[in-house]
């Protein structure tokens, strides 16, 4: 049983290859060839605000002999500020979070390894709304727009130009320092011009890509602002508004488990189906009108079309992450660890019984 650093993953993984195995498992999605398991959130309330959050989701893929578990224990609380609603995750683990993947073999039922799902994280997400941008945007698009500066943000643009040929990407966050920061790190990371930009519409207008990687819980968009052609992508809804998800032309979704299923201490165990307890109360994911929209793996299997001319107006929300995610990319990182000789074994028994549960 191997346990892998996240340096050992940052130093394993490639967008490129991380997109390939999504992509692969998409399309065993597509054929039925594969489960992800909606994730579900439990919560409880702690004072001065605050949260805690056990998160959890599944995946199995026979294709790579694996089944996964993702789960996340929080500290979460909602912060306001002048550009909106926050939602902060707090390092409460010695100035650390807790999250972990862990895999299994399914032939023999072996926990095959345990490792952080941070950098998995920012690389699955990023490598998702890549592959929309691959199938849903312009083929000659050269331009983008970003709103976020933070390590998702990052991915993002590196996910992006791995599938379009970029001019230059412009990018807006409420704080100066920190997205002239940004763009001075990613323009030597991906080779070309990462602007940063002091209004959010010099962020979206013109421009054939526009992505919102934020944290906001708030939305940081205006219908108006986004031109014919445009690619919106999300990685939350409420980034983009219903306004201007309903100026796009056709909207995807990453799946129709458009919400997570929330259990809240004191609300009994019925399921809340929200994006966000505090705010949103029960507000459901069908007043949005969205829910029902194509997913990704069925664009990618051919299943539908989605840009059919170059004025459309394409809208991926990357509404919802999936377990099969984290068996598709960890079973890469597990394969490239063992050849490369990384990660610490430790021995099988301590992870097995001899009686049956």
């Amino acid at each position: 049983m191997l346990i892998i650093s996240n340096d050992e993953i940052r130093s394993l993984l490639t967008m490129k290859d991380c997109m390939a195995v999504l992509e692969e498992s998409y399309l065993e999605r597509f054929h039925h060839r594969a489960l992800s398991r909606p994730r579900s959130d439990l919560y409880a309330p702690k004072d001065a605000g605050r949260y805690y959050v056990f998160k959890s989701m599944e995946g199995l893929l026979p294709s790579k002999k694996t089944a996964a578990l993702r789960i996340n224990s929080d500290i979460i609380q909602w912060r306001k500020t002048d550009e909106g609603t926050r939602k902060e995750k707090l390092p409460l683990a010695d100035g650390n979070w807790v999250g972990l993947v862990a895999l299994f073999d399914i032939d023999t039922g072996k926990l095959t390894s345990i490792f952080p799902d941070g950098v998995t994280q920012g690389f699955r997400v990023a490598a998702t709304g890549g592959l929309a941008i691959k199938y849903m945007s312009k083929p000659d698009a050269r331009t983008m727009g970003l709103f976020g500066a933070g390590w998702q943000a990052e991915t993002q643009v590196i996910s992006a130009c791995a599938v379009r040929s970029l001019d230059y990407i412009k990018v807006y966050s409420p704080t100066k320092a920190k997205r002239e920061a940004f763009a001075d790190r990613m323009s030597r990371v991906v080779g070309i011009p990462v602007i940063p930009v002091d209004r959010p519409e010099a962020a979206a207008r013109g421009l054939d890509i526009v992505a919102t990687t934020t944290n906001s819980v708030t939305t940081v968009l205006k219908p108006e602002w986004i031109d014919p052609g445009t690619h919106l992508s999300c990685v939350k809804d409420i980034e983009l508004g219903p306004y201007v998800i309903n100026k796009a032309n056709f909207v995807a979704v990453h799946s129709n488990n458009t919400t997570p299923e929330n259990y809240i201490i004191g609300q009994g165990e019925k399921k809340i189906y929200a994006h966000d307890p505090i705010e949103n109360g029960e507000h459901k994911a069908s007043a949005k009108g969205w829910e029902s929209a194509d997913e990704l793996h069925t664009i990618m299997g051919g299943g539908v079309k989605a840009r059919v001319n170059s004025e459309q107006i394409t809208c991926f929300i990357n509404n919802i992450g999936l377990g099969l995610q984290f068996v598709a990319v960890g079973a890469l990182i597990y394969r490239l660890a063992r050849e490369q000789g990384l990660g610490i074994d430790l021995p099988d028994g301590w992870f097995t019984q001899d009686v049956h549960p």
